[in-house]
């Protein structure tokens, strides 16, 4: 049904548990619905549980020590708590697939870009023959030059942001309805982020595939997410369209994230600090 969101997320909570010390709540409360081709940019700083969040979509953080439950937690009609890891493996890929921040650590440096891609294909799209030619066209629509001669490259030989458009290419290349963006330029010169940012754009509105960007940075959101979902402590405090949130905050964090964002040409000579504890009592 069209009006069914492709995500839904209700009371959404996570814990680690290690050995005899009491859970750590890591994720508290979470509700959120994405529609199919929407985008949306979850932010917060380190620590705020956007992170767990998103691999808790696809049931990706290791339990134990984690301990994932909700109220209902779905994507394009699969209740993920549900299902076992066979079922799991085959909506990762095909309904949602992750990028991540760090693409030297997620690329394999024993495998070249041509063995990794094929892998992803002969795994979540069996039904194409020719692999070479079909992983030649993702490198062209990620924007890497020259992609025969990448095609046979080690992730060592290409640089930061060429890595990270292999990794935009290995995950789009199966057709996923949802791309998870998680902090995808921070190893990245400022250059080269929004070079990235404007490519998942592209992508989203070419592919018609529904976005969720995880980031600290709220000065690389405004061209790429439809909403924001501001997370403080494990909760989100706020919501609303982006141009809303970054011109007309209502939660005194989403503030006093605004406020930390270095502008060209202030006089400030210093930049805010975050009172954590006026804002904890008013998020109480």
């Amino acid at each position: 049904m069209p009006d069914t969101p492709l995500l839904r997320i209700r009371d959404l909570k996570i814990d680690f548990r290690r050995h005899d010390a009491p859970p750590t709540q890591a994720v508290r409360g979470v509700s959120l619905d994405l529609a199919h081709g929407d985008s949306i940019a979850i932010v917060g700083e380190s620590g705020s549980g956007k992170s767990a969040t998103a691999l808790a979509l696809a049931r990706l953080l290791p339990e134990p020590p984690a301990s994932i439950t909700a109220a209902e937690l779905s994507i394009a009609g699969h209740r993920v708590l549900e299902m076992k890891e066979k079922e799991l493996r085959q909506v990762r890929g095909r309904e949602i697939a992750y990028v991540f921040q760090e693409p030297t650590t997620s690329l394999n440096p024993v495998l070249t870009v041509r063995t990794q891609i094929g892998e992803a294909l002969a795994l979540h799209r069996p039904e194409v023959k020719d692999r070479d030619a079909e992983t030649l066209r993702w490198l062209e629509k990620v924007g890497i030059t020259e992609p025969e001669k990448r095609l046979r490259a080690y992730p060592h030989e290409l640089s930061g942001g060429m890595q990270q458009r292999v990794m935009i290419a290995m995950a789009l290349c199966c057709r996923p309805k949802l791309l998870v963006a998680d902090e995808p330029t921070t190893a990245l010169d400022v250059t080269i982020q929004k070079q990235i940012m404007e490519l998942l754009a592209s992508l989203r509105r070419d592919l018609g595939m529904s976005l969720i960007l995880i980031t600290h940075n709220l000065g690389i959101i405004r061209d790429v997410a439809d909403r924001v979902a501001v997370m403080f402590r494990g909760q989100i405090v706020e919501t609303g369209p982006t141009a809303e949130i970054l011109t007309r905050p209502q939660h005194p964090y989403t503030q006093a994230l605004l406020d930390c964002v270095p502008r060209m040409g202030a006089r400030q000579e210093r930049l805010r600090t975050i009172d954590y504890a006026a804002l904890a009592a008013a998020t109480a």
